[in-house]
């Protein structure tokens, strides 16, 4: 994909895995319920589901672990563990405050876009330093499509008043960039538990190692 960003002043933040470092978080906890239940947890399965929804995890975990499963119990144990390791530390990825804030100095146009609930939305938020940063705030409970289906990205563009081709898009999961793809947007792949392999390639403007390296290399 060939875009001029000089004078895209609009950029959207996935939050799990690109401004919080909680992925690996969700991953331990995952991997500590699915050993309770006899069930082995990999980080490519895990990678499948990244940022997807709820409906869809089900989905792929019954797929992968058979259809006997008992994914709702073993979602409530999830729920139930997710939500200490949260309330005692909320982990943030380097380089993402500054990033933000040099962008707000800059006056962009920014939003948060997140398959969480708006519970854990704030939650996350209300524990960091981003609490005011962004303009608009866009999570799971106002959208009935999930990633990759680009509602999510286009609801954060029309709540700013823009169109989709003046925003960028930073993510860290396959679906977030392809999410971002359909809805004609820019997206910009930051690695966290997945590696940029082609089909993120492919979709991506760019993958980079890090926020610190976007900031260098697209905002400066």
């Amino acid at each position: 994909m060939q875009h001029n960003l000089k004078n895209i002043k609009t950029v959207i933040f996935d939050m799990d895995g690109v401004l919080f470092d909680t992925e690996k978080v969700y991953l331990d906890v995952w991997t500590r319920v699915c050993e309770k239940y006899g069930y082995k947890m990999t980080k490519e399965i895990y990678s499948k589901v990244i940022a997807t929804g709820r409906e869809n995890v089900k989905r792929v975990f019954k797929e992968e672990f058979g259809e006997n499963i008992p994914i709702e119990e073993m979602y409530i144990e999830k729920d139930k563990e997710l939500k200490i390791e949260l309330d005692k530390n909320i982990p943030v990825k380097d380089g993402a405050y500054e990033l933000i804030t040099y962008l707000k100095n800059e006056n962009y146009n920014l939003a948060l876009a997140t398959s969480a609930s708006k519970e854990r939305m704030q939650k996350q938020l209300n524990k960091s330093n981003f609490k005011n940063m962004f303009d608009e705030l866009v999570c799971r409970d106002e959208v009935k499509e999930t990633k990759p289906n680009p509602e999510i990205f286009l609801k954060a563009a029309d709540k700013l008043g823009v169109e989709p081709k003046e925003c960028i898009v930073i993510e860290d999961s396959l679906a977030g960039i392809k999410a971002a793809y359909k809805g004609n947007m820019i997206p910009i792949h930051v690695i966290d538990l997945k590696e940029a392999d082609k089909e993120i390639k492919k979709y991506c403007y760019k993958s980079f190692k890090s926020l610190s390296e976007i900031k260098k290399e697209i905002f400066q």
